[in-house]
């Protein structure tokens, strides 16, 4: 017999998708399908978990179950909205059946009578209710005072000069106030202060009481704008002047503020003034009591953050969280708007976070906010149905760490429309959003609802309305948040609440309708006045304005000591009880820790004093409250198969897909009635069809048991996955061990466990049976190029192919016991993880002694899968597997092109094939019709096997056909030139890169290397009629040009003598690229070419100058050699003694320059070797 010449990697376990099988009827089962996928109904969601029917098999049997997995790219969306039609990395794609037992389990669960932070302990002592309120630290900071003496004289510019006491107002700055006032070029050219002219002082005239007061710290800021009035606190572009104490004396007539820098005034700008009173020390009254103007309240605003219900916010720093109560958002289900005023820790961001996430009663997420993921993007999602809708883009830090910004998120499923906003500017937009909103049984705000992930930073006036507000509308009111100042909102009606997170630490928050429960150590913090900038209030009085300037004054720098408390925040305890078969809590507290020490300390570190805090000791001892969890479903988990997703960027995988066969016989008993699948991901659109064929099988499938399953780290895998022993059914007699391992994890040590060689092993009843090396090779990956590392060997798998699945046959080794037991081991490193999965098969006995199953041909065949060496010029191959008890050892094969007569051989085997052991087989075959014709025709290639001497058992299974194009013809139209160029332009490493052509029977035509780095090279080829293939080599398995090493372009063409290609090969081939082709000329005679039979000769250097060696190898005595040039002159001729393995010497001074062919003739051998001189 002969074995296939070349070889063909099994990708897949099946069926290739062109071929076809024979006989029995067969039944498909459509399941998951591109359309349901490509549907921005759903998203463009993953596949997800889905139930199909399938065949009963109560009265039919099957003998073979194929899966068809076929993926394309994405054709109306993104995969994952990335941007990419294709996904863009490669990610683990699992398909799961899932066995519904109808079995029913409970699990016994505890959880903490009392959780402190969120988090279970076991003893605790806290002060409820500390003596002297809520606990402070003290922190001194140093600010600066300054004073101006105007040795040169100055220049006053006053509102005041002219003005009638009578035309005064007296008006109140109180304090813990932050008042911005507006004057416009006009009012300041009236007072006669020039462009360019320097003020160094602002003053504000006192009325009332003259007594002595003073302001402990009072912050003074000015901003030049074209703005005309005040609609709302201005919170950027600021120039502090003054920020430090400011004191008058008795009967003094003005508050002077003294500028650490001047101001100097700019042409047809208006002047913006900011003024922040941080203790105010007044003889009589609560504030400064002032002169001023009336004025148009779009000049004078300020806002109070002290006042009683005045906006705080909550200050998150990682696992804490607040608990919103569901019920005021009862009712919303296709619009929603939820916004907040957010100020995200610099220090941290960016990283994971959750700002909100409201879960339904199934714990299936219907709103959430991330802000932002660890990538810098912002997640809105909103609206669950198989999927949650979503939409997300980058965000800056700009938006999302170090300032106050509003963002909101509103969602209209009926027109499905998705938005965010910032600042009350649109800012995202998703269209085909039309899930519904489902109740929201439970919420959270400040993180996940399973508190896995935090939001870091400072949240404030959170409100949610169950309508979907425009821009404009959040513009116009996000700087508001009392309840009042919102009743004039178009959608007041709608307004479901607003969480202004005012009140005391300690206290719970319940503001209206939406009530929230604070869990953890997040803590209020109170808007200072300088940074207050909610509910800002139209002011009708203005201070007049008097500035002193001209010559830079004297000025003594001074600095004062400024108190800053900030609140201890407390700690949550929450009390919980066992309600039916979960837990709830009962009871909220907050208190702080008995040994809590508070302490006035210095700016930079040093502490000055510290207190212990005093009050009634709580004790918490806390106990385990033990229940049952709600009884469940038993449902097992079977992986069928496993895949690696292609890298996807600038990959196209056709109007077609690519289609992927797995044969999942193995899991008959569970492919049955109604079956749960969950398959695929997001990153391609996936096909998935089952093809159950009918017949016998090999043999009956009785059990199927699942036991590893997930991921095991190495550095404890032998704690983890753990010896499995097996126990026979009645019906049993073999038995099969199915491993899929799939490395993972790279970076540090070895690389392991995607990068690192790493031994794979099983034992059974304690003794070794298998040992491999898990390292793949990838770079001969059929789908090619990818846009990653695609050509990377990696740890049982590639990037765009199946997990590799090892099938390890048990039934010698244990067949006759009670029980046995299987382990499987791998190579110990401290880093990196295996994605495992391991089965057993339990099968009855063989059904058959004698049979032949042709599983599938390699060649001649268009699948995608085998297209690195298809189209062929060398004869078919197919793939047979001796599905009966008895070892096969020959087979009559009958095939040939569908509709030409049809070959018959009967092939017999050196080493018979045993029980289910497959061998690829090469059948003779020299049909012209086989390679000759037109290339685009669509032929067929037919096949059957037999067990010889009629002993098969079963003919259904021996059939097999598939579709195929032959090579192409190439010829000059003129019919009048044979020679073909080999256009090579060598990259960095020329050393790696071999090329070669081969005659149809495999025997070398010509062949050469390359010594110089990025040059062209031009080899003049000859060729007589006949089939041959072309291939281009990189013996570093990264083709000639490829994005992540250092080894630079190159390229490879076959070219016409008169211009023109016959093939351009893709530079970024991995391991290899080959192309067969017929060539149609016979037009060269000065060497007659005669089949090559035994030996070989080696002539090198090649490119050589003055000298050429011959070297031959398995032949000796005298042969004659002769030197033509490629139009087939004679160049030299001589008689060669030869003596293998012996170098002969040839004098080529003479000899022209170019390319050279040199024939070496022995009786009826001949060889052929091509060489350049230089």
């Amino acid at each position: 017999m002969q074995c296939a010449r070349f070889s063909f990697v099994a990708l897949f376990l099946g069926l290739t998708l062109s071929a076809k099988a024979d006989p029995g009827d067969t039944t498909w089962v459509q399941t998951y399908t591109w359309e349901a996928q490509n549907n921005p109904a759903t998203a463009y969601d993953s596949p997800g978990r889905r139930w199909f029917e399938f065949p009963s098999q109560e009265d039919t049997t099957y003998r073979k179950i194929l899966m068809y997995h076929r993926l394309k790219c994405f054709e109306d969306g993104t995969a994952g909205n990335l941007g990419f039609a294709c996904g863009e990395w490669d990610y683990l794609s699992y398909n799961y059946l899932f066995e519904h037992t109808g079995l029913y389990d409970s699990t016994a669960l505890s959880h903490p009578q009392y959780l402190l932070n969120d988090a279970s302990f076991e003893e605790a002592s806290l002060i409820l209710q500390p003596e002297g309120g809520a606990p402070v630290d003290t922190v001194w900071r140093m600010l600066s005072t300054t004073s101006h003496e105007f040795v040169e004289g100055s220049t006053t510019w006053s509102q005041l000069a002219g003005v009638p006491m009578n035309d005064l107002a007296n008006t109140t700055l109180e304090d813990q106030t932050r008042h911005q006032w507006l004057w416009s070029a006009a009012e300041l050219d009236s007072l006669g202060w020039a462009v360019g002219d320097t003020a160094w002082r602002m003053s504000l005239p006192r009325a009332g009481n003259l007594g002595a007061s003073s302001v402990d710290r009072a912050t003074l800021r000015v901003r030049w704008t074209a703005t005309t009035a005040l609609e709302g606190i201005v919170t950027t572009g600021w120039s502090t002047l003054a920020d430090g104490p400011i004191a008058v004396g008795d009967m003094a007539w003005s508050w002077d503020v003294d500028f650490g820098q001047p101001l100097t005034r700019e042409a047809d700008m208006n002047l913006m003034v900011d003024l922040a009173l941080d203790g105010v020390n007044v003889a009589e009254g609560t504030g400064l009591n002032v002169q001023t103007f009336l004025v148009p309240d779009t000049l004078s605003q300020m806002c109070n953050p002290s006042s009683t219900g005045a906006p705080q916010f909550v200050r998150m720093d990682g696992n804490d969280r607040m608990e919103i109560d569901p019920v005021a958002l009862l009712g919303i289900d296709t619009t929603i708007t939820l916004e907040c005023w957010v100020r995200g820790d610099a220090a941290v961001l960016p990283t994971n976070t959750t700002l909100f996430e409201g879960m339904n009663a199934a714990n299936q997420r219907e709103v959430n906010v991330h802000l932002p993921w660890s990538n810098s993007r912002a997640y809105w999602d909103c609206g669950y149905d198989g999927g949650y809708d979503r939409i997300e883009q980058d965000a800056g830090e700009g938006i999302l760490e170090g300032r106050w910004v509003h963002w909101a998120f509103t969602k209209n499923a009926e027109t499905g429309v998705m938005r965010m906003f910032v600042n009350g500017q649109l800012w995202l937009t998703g269209t085909g959003k039309d899930n519904v909103i489902g109740e929201i049984a439970r919420m959270n705000l400040g993180g996940s609802w399973n508190g896995d992930v935090d939001y870091y930073g400072d949240v404030a006036s959170f409100r949610i309305w169950g309508a979907a507000l425009t821009a404009p509308t959040l513009a116009a009111y996000m700087n508001v948040s009392s309840m009042d100042a919102l009743l004039d909102h178009p959608h007041a009606d709608d307004l479901r609440g607003v969480i202004n997170m005012d009140g005391q630490d300690g206290e719970a928050t319940n503001q209206g309708p939406l009530a929230g429960w604070l869990h953890g150590d997040a803590g209020r913090q109170v808007f200072s006045p300088r940074e207050a900038f909610l509910d800002a209030m139209p002011v009708m009085h203005r201070p007049a304005l008097i500035l002193q300037g001209g010559a830079e004054p004297l000025m003594a720098v001074g600095e004062a000591m400024w108190a800053d408390v900030i609140p201890v925040p407390p700690m949550s305890v929450t009390t919980w009880e066992v309600e039916g078969n979960g837990v709830v809590w009962t009871d909220l507290h907050y208190g702080w820790p008995a040994d809590l020490v508070t302490s006035t300390s210095m700016e930079w570190g040093d502490t000055l004093s510290t207190y212990p805090v005093s009050g009634e000791v709580v004790g918490y001892n806390n106990e385990a409250l033990n229940y049952w969890s709600e009884p469940f479903e038993i449902i097992d988990r079977y992986e069928l198969s496993r895949y690696i997703t292609p890298y996807g960027i600038n990959l196209t995988l056709g109007p077609d897909g690519w289609a992927w066969v797995f044969d999942v016989t193995d899991y008959a008993p569970l492919l049955k009635d109604s079956v749960e699948l969950q398959c695929g991901n997001w990153q391609e659109l996936l096909d998935l069809k089952f093809a159950f064929i009918e017949g016998t099988p090999p043999r009956d499938v009785q059990k199927v048991t699942a036991f590893w399953k997930g991921a095991y780290n190495l550095n404890n895998w032998d704690a983890t996955v753990l010896p499995q022993t097996y126990t026979p059914g009645d019906n049993e007699e073999m038995w099969r061990l199915k491993t899929r391992a799939s490395g993972h994890g790279f970076g540090q040590g070895n690389n392991c466990a995607e990068f690192c060689y790493n031994t794979h092993s099983v034992k059974v009843n304690d003794t070794q049976q298998w040992s491999w090396e898990i390292m793949q090779e990838c770079a001969d990956n059929p789908l090619y190029p990818q846009g990653g590392t695609w050509i990377y060997d990696r740890a049982g798998w590639c990037p765009g192919a199946p997990v590799r699945t090892e099938d390890l046959e048990l039934t010698p080794l244990v067949a006759g016991q009670d029980s046995f037991t299987v382990e499987y081991d791998v190579t110990y490193d401290p880093h990196g993880n295996y994605r495992m999965e391991g089965q057993i098969i339990g099968y009855g006995p063989a059904n058959m002694a004698h049979d032949v199953e042709v599983m599938d041909i390699l060649a001649p065949n268009d699948d995608k899968l085998l297209s690195r060496m298809n189209p062929v010029c060398e004869n078919p191959v197919v793939r047979i597997r001796n599905t009966g008890s008895e070892p096969l050892s020959s087979v009559t094969f009958s095939y040939g092109i569908t509709g030409e007569a049809l070959v018959t051989e009967t092939l017999a085997f050196e080493s018979p094939l045993a029980f289910l052991e497959t061998r690829d087989v090469e059948l003779p075959y020299d049909a012209t019709a086989y390679f000759v014709g037109d290339d685009e025709e669509v032929l067929r290639f037919e096949v059957r096997g037999d067990v010889a001497g009629d002993l098969d058992e079963d003919l259904s299974n021996g059939w097999m056909s598939a579709t195929f194009r032959r090579p192409p013809t190439w010829q000059y139209n003129s019919l009048d030139d044979n020679r073909m160029i080999v256009w090579t332009k060598t990259n960095n490493v020329p050393g790696e890169t071999t090329v070669e052509i081969r005659h149809a029977n495999g025997g070398l035509y010509w062949a050469r290397s390359y010594s110089e780095a990025n040059t062209t090279y031009r080899d003049t080829i000859v060729l007589n009629q006949g089939c041959y293939r072309f291939t281009v080599n990189d013996s570093g398995d990264d083709g000639i040009d490829f994005w992540a090493n250092n080894d630079g372009s190159g390229y490879v063409r076959l070219k016409k003598v008169a211009g023109g290609n016959f093939k351009v090969f893709e530079s970024d081939f991995g391991k290899s690229i080959s192309q067969a082709f017929y060539w149609a000329t016979n037009l060269y005679s000065g060497v007659d070419e005669q089949p090559e039979l035994g030996g070989d000769v080696a002539v090198f250097p090649n490119p050589m100058q003055d000298q050429l060696t011959l070297l031959p190898a398995g032949f000796s005595g005298q042969a004659e050699y002769r030197i033509h040039n490629v139009q087939g002159q004679l160049i030299d001729q001589g008689v060669w003694q030869a003596q293998a393995g012996r170098q002969s010497i040839l004098d080529a001074s003479d000899w022209p320059s170019g390319t050279l062919v040199v024939v070496v003739r022995q009786e009826d051998q001949v060889w052929t070797r091509w060489v350049v001189k230089e």
